[in-house]
């Protein structure tokens, strides 16, 4: 029972700071898209400093890996977390793109490092027969916590100081938590490997490709969204509604989604999704001036399209590998996406400048058709997993990081279950399978990244 409630006491506190890291997060993002508005930056401009994000993030999630394993968790967290801090408040010293898109890169990397810590204590606090569900909590934090810090931006002028401080003080915050838990942070034995991107085309080449199109997606919507609100004469609050609006429909239709995905050819759901996606953005972006309301209502609808997508795409992919490729393929994956959101940004701000607000709609309406219509190429080309080498779907945060030492902990898992087949295929004289679904991560629906 004690040992129980220590558990719980863990996860809640490990929880509970990526939380807040993650709303602070949110907060910024959308604080630094309007300011720069404010300041007189240019769409393109604007859009490379979004997009340096992503690129320390595919920075991060390689180095801030090997930091860990040199100086431990809680140093390392103290250490990124201190200095995201400072770095939220060095946009105020240095009003400058250059100088952002610095500060924004040592952001990303430092968010890289922060979440790996997290994630891989979140999976050594987890037995494997709860690792599903701690992973839908960790999901729900993660997209409930980015709706908070939509809304947190309301409370201050962006103009000001105030927003930029509130930032810093979340991320210092998120180190009480961490600090405080009693868990044991996993132990990295050895090298882990590295992600392949030719590993995940072999098993793939739809979910490399859809996950680079959706990383650009994520990247050019989260980057470049509250720039056109503002740009359309939305105001401060109904900026942040709609940020929070298009997070709130990826929210409702994750798990409907998800399970309609486990009956049916996981392709064939997220080119349902995609396809209507674009209909959507396409139909906004022709549609020209419309009420607030309708594009508040639009925004949940499209959320509710685009985001669950990420989730059955990494399903996708889980199915396809066998275990002992797992982690090659889940670092192929966030590498694909972290450089779609690297690049998203920058294409979408030349978009808008030459097409005006309405370009990064009809932008991104292109990516999500691009995804479709490369669905339905590869659907004609190769027939998909039956239902019983299939995993069960369970949603995955859209966090662009190579959990590096947390993938770790599934590779421990991955080589227990190789062990205990082999030792049943002695015992009864068979050749033990390869059987994609029995691997642990298939039937906990595959990665958390």
């Amino acid at each position: 029972m004690q040992q129980t409630k220590t558990t719980l006491f863990a996860l809640s506190t490990l929880l509970l700071g990526f939380a807040l890291l993650q709303m602070g997060n949110a907060l910024q993002g959308t604080l630094l898209a309007v300011r720069a508005g404010l300041e007189g930056f240019s769409a393109t401009s604007t859009g490379l400093v979004m997009s340096g994000f992503y690129a320390g993030m595919c920075l991060g999630s390689v180095w801030a890996a090997r930091l860990i394993e040199q100086a431990g968790h809680i140093r390392v967290f103290a250490a990124l977390a201190s200095l995201g801090s400072a770095a939220a408040l060095m946009h105020l010293l240095l009003i400058n793109p250059a100088a952002w898109i610095i500060v924004r890169t040592i952001t990303g990397f430092c968010f890289a490092g922060l979440i790996i810590v997290v994630e891989s204590w979140l999976n050594a606090a987890s037995a494997p027969e709860t690792r599903g569900r701690t992973l839908s909590l960790y999901s729900i934090a993660s997209m409930g916590a980015g709706i908070v810090g939509q809304l947190l931006f309301t409370i201050a002028e962006p103009s000001k100081f105030t927003l930029f401080v509130l930032v810093s003080i979340l991320m210092s915050v998120a180190l009480v938590p961490i600090s405080l838990s009693r868990v044991s942070a996993p132990i990295s034995e050895g090298d882990q490997e590295s992600p392949s991107v030719r590993r995940l085309w072999e098993f793939s080449p739809f979910g490399a490709i859809a996950m680079l199109l959706l990383g650009a997606t994520y990247g050019a919507f989260y980057g470049l969204a509250p720039l056109y609100a503002q740009r359309v004469g939305l105001d401060q609050s109904q900026i942040a509604l709609l940020m929070a609006a298009f997070v709130v429909g990826g929210v409702a239709l994750q798990y409907p989604v998800g399970s309609l995905s486990d009956r049916v050819n996981r392709r064939l759901v997220v080119i349902a999704v995609t396809a209507v996606a674009s209909a959507l953005l396409a139909i906004l972006a022709l549609s020209g001036a419309v009420p607030a309301w309708v594009l508040l209502a639009a925004f949940v609808a499209i959320g509710a399209m685009i985001l669950p997508a990420h989730s059955v795409v990494i399903a996708h992919v889980n199915d396809r590998a066998p275990v002992t490729a797992l982690l090659a393929v889940a670092g192929g994956l966030v590498l694909m996406m972290g450089i779609g959101a690297a690049i998203g940004p920058v294409i979408a701000g030349i978009v808008m400048e030459q097409a005006g607000p309405a370009g990064l709609l009809l932008f991104i309406a292109a990516l999500q058709g691009a995804i479709a219509l490369y669905g339905l190429f590869r659907i004609y080309l190769v027939e998909g997993p039956s239902f019983e080498e299939k995993g069960t779907f369970a949603p995955a945060p859209i966090t662009p990081v190579v959990a590096e030492l947390e993938l770790g902990v599934y590779e421990e898992v991955a080589i227990e279950a190789e062990i205990e087949a082999m030792e049943q295929a002695d015992t009864t004289g068979d050749t033990p399978s390869e059987n994609h679904s029995e691997s642990p991560w298939a039937r906990d629906g595959g990665s958390t990244l």
